[in-house]
């Protein structure tokens, strides 16, 4: 049958258009956040775009299946086919594939959104593994048409590709997530890149899709069900030891020698996706280091931001980040006396970076009752602040030390 007609014909053609329509707009949910101007990261998100035309071109293959097996022109019926069963799919399949290939390549489209101006490429890894993973679940569609009854068979195909591909996100233990390929799209900032690993388990899982799909095919009954089955059991021996240990990561430390340092009061280090920011990043980093040397605080030594297109408040709340602990104590039984000093210390520091109480306002949401608190802590002089910031600092990184917020605990108080 010519390739116009199986297209004019085929289920899936009438797919396509509402199918892409919804992949523009789900990518462009003001909710789904990616790390801007990384090919690696936007390439990675591929993965679950295509969840949705998974489902359907497997769909499709199924609806396929059913339609040549109901027309009595292969093993029965009207005739018997003198091409292998495979020859026979592949051709039917036509339609499926060339959908596939334009949803491989307008998921590309929707991804750069994300990568404007970007260095560097698409991870050509990533696409291999979307390619591989349209043709096993189009070839196990088929199969799994050809070997069920009942029109029933294609929903029940959309249904099934669709859950697998979106609901093992949802379970525990995390490594399940490793084995359908869409776990990929947790990837990743920019000092991280995926580890071979998380590339390796699901491309062996669809490999043992193919082969069970082309086991189908070759038997063509319901009875060799149990032959069938044999790649997918021995691909999970394969796959789930190399899963475990990922648990849900699929990114690995990027090589440090791919950035840029600036030397100055802080030591700025940008990635290749970050370097038309520099300047601004050194500035502003330089300005709050330099506001609170000044004020007796010890700036990092390095600063490496993990943002792009920085604004001034959103560098200088990431320097004072950098300048409070990233992890809580476990204080066991006893209650973390510190966690009431951590926003004002945290807001103190942003103010005395430079940042405006505006803006932090807008990003921590603390209350007025936490800025008035930290107005006249700013009001003392300045061995008094610093006091005050050391005694808090203190509480909020241990678990014996007790927080000083009182301002007229500190000399120069006027208390």
């Amino acid at each position: 049958m010519p390739w116009s007609t199986l297209l004019r014909t085929s289920g899936v053609g009438w797919a396509v258009i509402p199918t892409c329509v919804w992949m523009w707009y789900f990518t462009n949910s003001p909710t789904y956040y990616v790390t801007e101007n990384y090919w690696q990261a936007a390439t990675s998100q591929i993965t679950q775009i295509t969840i949705v035309p998974l489902a359907v071109c497997a769909a499709g293959a199924a609806w396929e299946a059913l339609r040549l097996k109901r027309s009595g022109l292969v093993d029965g019926g009207g005739g018997t086919s003198a091409r292998s069963a495979l020859t026979v799919a592949l051709a039917q399949l036509k339609p499926v594939w060339y959908a596939s290939v334009l949803f491989t390549a307008w998921s590309l489209v929707c991804v750069t959104r994300w990568t404007d101006h970007a260095p560097g490429h698409p991870d050509l890894r990533v696409i291999a593994l979307v390619g591989l993973m349209f043709c096993a679940h189009t070839l196990a569609g088929y199969a799994i048409g050809w070997l069920l009854p009942g029109l029933l068979t294609v929903p029940a195909v959309a249904v099934g590709t669709f859950l697998w591909l979106s609901y093992p996100r949802a379970l525990e233990p995390l490594w399940v997530r490793q084995l359908n390929g869409t776990n990929l799209a947790e990837c990743c900032g920019y000092d991280q890149t995926l580890t071979l690993r998380a590339l390796t388990v699901p491309t062996l899982v669809l490999l043992g899709l193919v082969a069970f799909a082309l086991l189908a095919l070759l038997t063509r009954t319901r009875r060799g069900g149990l032959l069938t089955l044999t790649p997918l059991v021995a691909v999970a021996a394969l796959a789930v030891p190399l899963a475990i240990p990922l648990g849900y990561k699929v990114a690995e430390n990027r090589d440090t020698s791919a950035q840029t340092c600036l030397r100055g009061e802080v030591r700025v280090c940008v990635w290749p996706e970050q370097r038309a920011d520099a300047d601004e990043f050194r500035t502003w980093a330089q300005e709050g280091a330099s506001r609170l040397r000044r004020m007796g605080v010890t700036p990092p030594k390095s600063y490496s931001p993990s943002f792009s297109n920085p604004t001034r408040p959103e560098v200088l709340k990431a320097l004072v980040t950098s300048v409070m602990p990233s992890t809580f104590p476990v204080c066991g039984k006893r209650p973390w006396a510190g966690r009431s000093a951590y926003v004002p210390v945290g807001i103190w520091l942003e103010l005395t970076a430079g940042a405006s109480r505006t803006d932090i306002a807008r990003t921590t949401g603390a209350s007025p009752a936490v800025f008035a608190l930290v107005k006249r802590v700013r009001a003392l002089p300045r061995s008094a602040q610093l006091a005050w910031y050391r005694s808090n600092h203190a509480a909020i990184t241990t678990c014996t030390v007790q927080p000083r917020l009182d301002p007229s605990d500190y000399p120069g108080s006027g208390a």
